[in-house]
C-alpha cells in the first residue's frame, strides 16, 4: 500500500504525463508513450519531494544537481546496453533485475510489447533462464 503522498504524485505524474504525449490513432504507440512519460515524471516527481523531505530533516545538507542525458541507442544507466532503438530511459527495475540475472544487454520491446503479453525486455546477451531462453522482463505489478 503507498502512502497519500506517493498516491497524490502519482496521479500528478499521471496527468503530467498524458498531456506530454503526442496523440496519434495508433492506441497502442499512445499507451507505450505515455507508459514512458509516466515512468520519467513519477520517478523525478518522487525523487523531488524525497529531496524537500531530506532538507526539512537535514537543512544543512547539500543537494546534488540531477544530470539527465539524451536517450540513445547504445547504453544506459548501470552499465547495461541496448541492442537495436531504445524507446526512453531505461526504468530502475530493470537494472536491478538484469543485475541480478547477470544480463548485460536487452532488446528495448516498449514499442511493440505494451498491451500484449510480450516481455518489455528481452536479454541480448546471449544470457540464458533455467529453461534454455532468453530472459525476458516485465515492469513490476503494482502493489
Amino acid at each position: 500500500m503507498i502512502s497519500k503522498d506517493q498516491s497524490i504524485v502519482t496521479q500528478v505524474a499521471a496527468k503530467i504525463a498524458a498531456e506530454l504525449i503526442i496523440k496519434t490513432e495508433d492506441t497502442t504507440k499512445n499507451v507505450s508513450e505515455w507508459l514512458t512519460a509516466f515512468d520519467a515524471v513519477k520517478e523525478a516527481l518522487l525523487e523531488a519531494h524525497a529531496v524537500e523531505t531530506i532538507k526539512g530533516v537535514f537543512p544543512s545538507a547539500t543537494e546534488a544537481t540531477p544530470q539527465f542525458t539524451a536517450t540513445t541507442s547504445t547504453t544506459s544507466g548501470g552499465g547495461l546496453a541496448v541492442a537495436g532503438t531504445q524507446h526512453g530511459d531505461l526504468p530502475g527495475w530493470l537494472v536491478s533485475a538484469c543485475a541480478k540475472a547477470g544480463v548485460s544487454k536487452v532488446w528495448d520491446n516498449r514499442d511493440t510489447a505494451v498491451g500484449t503479453k510480450r516481455p518489455w525486455f528481452k536479454s541480448a546477451d546471449g544470457s540464458m533462464n533455467e529453461k534454455g531462453e532468453p530472459y525476458a522482463f516485465w515492469p513490476p505489478k503494482a502493489s
